[in-house]
């Protein structure tokens, strides 16, 4: 029985040999190949795609922000721009009327009036600023002793 039963064995080793040898030789390794090729590409492109859709949607947004921004700055720049023209204005009235008041006066009224002094000026500066700014604090110098 030994031999029968290694013959049995050996039988149907080799029909389960033929059986992969006829499977092996039906399937083409080419095929199999190109088969996956096509698959990674197709992942491939189908990613691609999800990539464009998220940067487009990401450009959007950086548009949208940069269009914001920049209209604030304009805001911003624009108002500023109204009220240096304003105080340019006001400027230019004051230096008018300060020339207007240097024609007006004669030589001889000039030499009349006593000249002022670094300190009276200063004080009289002082005083108009606080009085338009409540905040601003006047500093007091000390006299100094002169020699």
């Amino acid at each position: 029985m030994s031999e029968e039963t290694k013959q049995k064995v050996l039988g149907k080793i080799n029909e389960i040999k033929s059986n992969i040898e006829s499977f092996v030789s039906d399937i083409n390794v080419n095929e199999l190949k190109a088969s996956i090729n096509t698959m990674v590409k197709d992942a491939q492109k189908d990613l691609n795609k999800l990539i464009e859709k998220d940067v487009e949607s990401v450009k959007k947004k950086l548009q949208k922000e940069k269009d914001d921004f920049e209209a604030k700055a304009k805001k911003f720049l624009d108002g500023h721009k109204k009220e240096l023209s304003t105080l340019q204005a006001k400027f230019d009235k004051l230096a008018k009327a300060a020339a207007k008041l240097k024609a007006k006066k004669t030589p001889a009224a000039a030499a009349k009036e006593a000249p002022t002094t670094k300190k009276k000026v200063m004080k009289k500066v002082a005083k108009a600023a606080a009085e338009k700014k409540p905040g601003f604090k006047t500093t007091k110098k000390k006299p100094t002793a002169k020699a």
